[in-house]
């Protein structure tokens, strides 16, 4: 009574059943966490972030693909092997996903169903990286600009004044400025 139908122990409680369908994607089923409880919100939050963090991966890989021939360096051979190794370290992503909605009360198909709903945005990202490679190169030096003046930003508005108020102020004041030195150096000395 004990096992599942693939002979591995339940992760679950005794006696509760499994649902019929997924808990809280609609709507909760028996057996199965409530959408208010804290491990249910904690298996949403990390499907949420994991699905995310495939969204700059599958445009990382979209932009790999649109710029071969833009450079010496954008090859097929590269964009192919960034490709691969992306969907190489998909799996243990997909696994994170699926593993907690099984332990949660899901059947194994709908548990792996999900796990691959949620890489299913990386395709879509990686067409809108192609896209915007064809469609934004001139742009890419002022996006760049924006980006790391938005980070250079956060770091002075919000970390260092965190850091005042913990007593590390001028740490943070001075290893900020070392950061940007060693980067200037390495962007001047690299190319």
């Amino acid at each position: 009574p004990d096992k599942a139908e693939n002979g591995e122990p339940y992760q679950r409680r005794r006696g509760a059943p499994l649902p019929e369908g997924p808990p809280a994607f609609p709507a909760p089923q028996d057996g199965a966490p409530l959408a208010g409880s804290s491990s249910w919100r904690r298996i949403l939050l990390m499907i949420l972030a994991i699905t995310i963090h495939n969204i700059p991966e599958g445009l990382a890989v979209g932009v790999g693909f649109g710029a071969i021939g833009k450079s010496t360096s954008a090859t097929f051979q590269s964009a192919r092997n960034l490709a691969i190794g992306i969907g190489i370290q998909n799996f243990p992503e997909g696994l994170a996903v699926s593993l907690p909605l099984r332990g949660a009360g899901f059947s194994t198909w709908k548990a792996f169903w999900y796990g691959q709903l949620s890489g299913m945005v990386e395709p879509l990202a990686g067409a809108l990286g192609a896209f915007a490679v064809v469609l934004a190169e001139p742009l890419l030096p002022y996006a760049l600009g924006f980006a790391a003046g938005a980070m250079v930003y956060v770091v002075m508005d919000d970390i260092i004044p965190e850091a005042q108020t913990s007593g590390n102020g001028k740490l943070a004041s001075w290893t900020s400025i070392l950061g940007f030195v060693v980067m200037m150096s390495l962007d001047v000395g690299l190319g």
